[in-house]
């Protein structure tokens, strides 16, 4: 995140030192100098940056001298600072303008996450790409811009290694249980021909002497696999639990627009059923003949047939080769029938879902046909692929049996001649018989391991395609590892006015209002945590579109907002009226931050809001929107969720639930504040939703409202009681209203009149209907209803 302003050297130099100040964020500052190209006549960026953070192990220093080249400078960090904003006095400067621009930069670059550097990038101002000083980075001058176009990958070898590595001492549990396990079951064939070739032995030996070292294998052998299993299982458990939480956070971490392209459905196959293959892979394959087992048994057999009989362990070489080979050809022609069972079974899931979420809508239209068509369909598909797969299954194992009994007739053939003829005892030919039989089933359940594994490999793969191909939200606080719930839920900074709270701070701090905090202390009066928030400043500053334009990305070429320029006063009211598709509620999604303008600007106090992290942001909003959405959770916890807090108070649940007048209805359903409230909040009505919703965005109680519709659902005595709860609630608040209704908009500061993309009124109520425009046209068409 950044915010830059053009600004002179001595300011340039105090608010340098004011954010070097800020010790507790690693951030980095960097500014560029921007003068003429005596080539072509346009402005060239020259970069240097500073850290803030003292005594790091690289400096990050740009050049100081006056080279017409971009610096392409790099900096090695292992720091995460949530954000840091700077604003600086802008003054002009003649030919060659100086602008700061602060960046806080995530620890884990997206581009470069292999070498651990995180590199910062200008062009020149004709378009060309920079020139590069260093050498080091000729290579990454090439593609200047391939971190914006996408991510790393989610699911990595190094991150299942590193959480793996983490239990040690299970680790070791697994490691004794398997050589132990193993040992037993390669030692065992050997013992039994052992004890057949003493019982027919000239002299005899004592039954209990044979039958102790089987003994022992008996006991030993069971101990050794349930420690092995359960080792292995605790430890896989918890990598996968690892692993879940971090794809369901760079699902989190996605821009909006990524959810527009995607069905539910979809992602959430991603956390179930992609991730599902990759948890089988291993727990599937924890017994005595699959996964590591058969691998270390396969290893060892070999190893000891080569050792007893070094004439007949050639023949289970063969044996192993055969069957690698045909394990082989199954992975190379199993994985694209993988694939493509595994988009039918996402699309059979995605076609009953989507089905059972608008049943009312199916059966209103009579659709039940048409959407059983339609999954019929899917399952045909589905069938066809699983044939397919089923046919490679079975070749597999006719030919890996085929191998088996090829190795059997062998060894019976050569073994039987060597005891025929005195060369090796019987009880050798036996052991070799147990061995034939110990490494098929070992190398059988190789195959089918190998089979799971290409499961989970074609799934971790989906999964990368699918979130590496967009770069995550940039600036959104969700830290990595995650720490526990009780931290992340932990008591937030109330939101209250800077003036009644203290929440003013630094130099100017005693200061009343914010933004003589902001005039004062620049850079110092807004780095996160040193001075003031988003939140902090919503409750003082202005918030200004300046020639905002914008096309949702699905449709980049179809421009929805066209150069809206508009101010809200703070703690003003500010209705937005037009027809249907007028671009309203694409007004209230970029205000939301759910999208970012394509061009221009949106800014509080004079700071674009992106540069505050969206967590900061989201605190400082509270929307309620035309049709709430409400989670499968009790009623408190839907009203609690306008807080990101552990622990809200039931007093004030129960206070926000009353000025939304919901606390009637409330405790009149069967567990009252505990009734769960159904999937979507299907269990209650469209009005004791919307109502639900409003005592959410009350108990958030944050400087900047926006009620898109927010009372639309509601009969006229509960829009009286709660329009007064509104009204009360908007006191001092920068308010955006979306409505339809003249008894919602006529008493706004500003009423804003919007038209295919733009605004073409601005006033009072009184005002516009003076002026016979579109609002008073509005008006009379009564779509703006009248009571």
């Amino acid at each position: 995140m950044a915010v830059t302003s053009a600004v002179s050297r001595p300011a340039l130099a105090s608010a340098l030192s004011s954010a070097r100040s800020a010790e507790s964020k690693r951030a980095r500052v960097h500014h560029s100098l921007v003068t003429d190209n005596p080539v072509t006549g346009g402005p060239v960026t020259q970069r240097h940056a500073f850290s803030t953070r003292p005594r790091r192990s690289r400096a990050c220093l740009g050049p100081e001298s006056s080279s017409r080249s971009t610096y392409l400078s790099q900096c090695r960090t292992k720091s995460r600072p949530w954000r840091l904003a700077f604003q600086a006095a802008a003054e002009g400067n003649g030919a060659a303008s100086v602008a700061a621009a602060v960046v806080a930069e995530d620890a884990e670059c997206e581009g470069d996450a292999d070498d651990g550097y995180c590199s910062a990038q200008e062009f020149s101002g004709d378009g060309r790409e920079p020139a590069v000083d260093d050498p080091r980075d000729a290579s990454r001058a090439e593609e200047p811009r391939k971190e914006h176009k996408a991510s790393s990958p989610v699911i990595t070898w190094q991150l299942v290694v590193g959480l793996v590595l983490r239990h040690k001492l299970r680790l070791l549990g697994l490691a004794v249980g398997l050589v132990a396990g193993t040992a037993c079951n390669v030692v065992l064939p050997r013992i039994n021909g052992n004890f057949v070739q003493a019982l027919v032995a000239p002299v005899p030996v004592p039954l209990p002497r044979l039958l102790l070292p089987i003994a022992a294998i008996y006991v030993v052998e069971p101990a050794a696999t349930l420690l092995f299993v359960s080792s292995l299982s605790a430890v896989w458990e918890a990598v996968m639990a690892a692993v879940r939480v971090r794809v369901f956070r760079r699902l989190l971490l996605q821009k909006v627009a990524f959810f527009d392209a995607h069905k539910a459905a979809e992602l959430s196959g991603v956390v179930a059923v992609e991730l599902g293959f990759l948890d089988k892979a291993v727990t599937d394959n924890v017994t005595r003949d699959r996964g590591l087992r058969s691998i270390c048994e396969v290893v060892s057999t070999l190893l000891v047939l080569f050792f007893i009989a070094p004439d007949l362990a050639p023949v289970f070489s063969l044996l192993a080769v055969g069957i690698s080979l045909i394990a082989g050809i199954y992975k190379r022609g199993t994985m694209p029938v993988f694939v493509s069972s595994s988009k039918t079974q996402a699309r059979i899931t995605d076609a009953a879902s989507e089905t059972f979420q608008a049943i009312r809508t199916v059966r209103s239209f009579g659709g039940e046909a048409r959407q059983l068509a339609r999954f019929a369909g899917h399952v045909a598909e589905a069938r066809e692929t699983g044939t397919r797969l089923s046919v490679l299954k079975s070749t597999n194992e006719a030919l890996t049996r085929g191998c088996v009994y090829i190795s059997l007739m062998c060894v019976y053939i050569l073994g039987g001649h060597k005891v025929q003829t005195g060369i090796l005892p019987a009880g050798t030919v036996l052991a070799f018989v147990g061995y034939t039989f110990l490494l098929t089933f070992a190398i059988q359940g190789l195959v089918n391991t190998m089979a799971d594994i290409q499961n989970a490999l074609a799934a971790v793969g989906r999964i990368n395609a699918l979130l590496s191909s967009t770069p995550p939200e940039p600036n959104l606080a969700i830290p990595e590892p995650l720490p526990d719930l009780s931290v992340l839920l932990a008591p937030t900074t109330d939101c209250h006015e800077p003036g009644s709270s203290g929440a003013v701070r630094g130099e100017a701090g005693e200061e009343e209002g914010a933004e003589k905090a902001v005039r004062a202390n620049g850079a110092a009066a807004v780095a996160g945590g040193g001075g003031l928030s988003a939140c902090e400043l919503a409750w003082t500053g202005d918030i200004e579109l300046k020639d905002v334009r914008f096309a949702y990305p699905q449709r980049p070429s179809v421009e929805v907002i066209k150069g809206i320029n508009l101010t809200l006063p703070r703690g003003s009211v500010t209705a937005l009226v037009g027809g249907s598709g007028a671009g309203k509620s694409t007004v209230v999604q970029l205000f939301s931050r759910f999208y970012e303008p394509v061009s221009g600007t949106i800014s509080l106090a004079g700071i674009d809001i992106s540069a505050f992290d969206r967590t900061q942001w989201t605190r400082a909003v509270s929307l309620v929107s035309q049709e709430p959405v409400l989670f499968a959770m009790s009623v408190r916890d839907n009203i609690a969720y306008g807080l990101p807090d552990a622990d809200v108070a039931d007093a004030d649940i129960i206070r926000a639930a009353k000025a939304a007048n919901a606390h009637e209805f409330i405790v009149k359903l069967p567990q009252g504040y505990d009734t769960l409230v159904g999937e979507r909040g299907g269990l209650l009505s469209g009005g004791q939703r919307q109502r639900l919703a409003i005592a959410r965005a009350i108990l958030k109680d944050a400087p900047i409202l926006i009620l898109d519709e927010a009372t639309s659902a509601l009969d006229s005595v509960s829009e009286r009681l709660v329009q007064q709860a509104l009204e009360g609630l908007m006191q001092g608040r920068t308010t955006l209203v979306i409505a339809h209704r003249l008894s919602t908009v006529q008493a706004a500061d500003q009423i804003v009149v919007m038209a295919a993309g733009k605004l073409v009124e601005r006033g009072t109520h009184a005002e516009l209907v003076a002026q016979g425009g579109a609002y008073a046209t509005l008006v009379n068409a009564q779509h703006l209803t009248f009571e």
